[in-house]
């Protein structure tokens, strides 16, 4: 019993860190502080009604199939030959 106490009071009393922040908890919630804060720098931006100026539709529609594409494995048939040897 005391080497179960004994266990449990190391293992509970770590120095060491038990959790490391990762890169998305430093960032945690930034998307929101950020859509916030444009937000109340431009109040009157969804009355802006002029398209937005960058890729036309058949560009956008290329690249968007391009990338849909990347992920689809292709299949590579590689050449097979056999050599048949007879003797007699």
């Amino acid at each position: 019993m005391a080497c179960a106490m004994l266990a449990l009071f190391a293992g509970c009393s770590s120095s060491g860190p038990v959790y490391e922040e990762t890169l998305l908890d430093k960032n945690w919630g930034r998307s929101v502080e950020t859509a916030k804060y444009n937000q109340i720098l431009n109040p009157d931006a969804g009355k802006n009604l002029t398209p937005v100026e960058g890729l036309d539709g058949k560009a956008a529609e290329n690249s968007v199939q391009k990338y849909e594409n990347s992920f689809k494995k292709e299949s590579k048939q590689e050449s097979t030959s056999t050599t048949a040897t007879i003797t007699q």
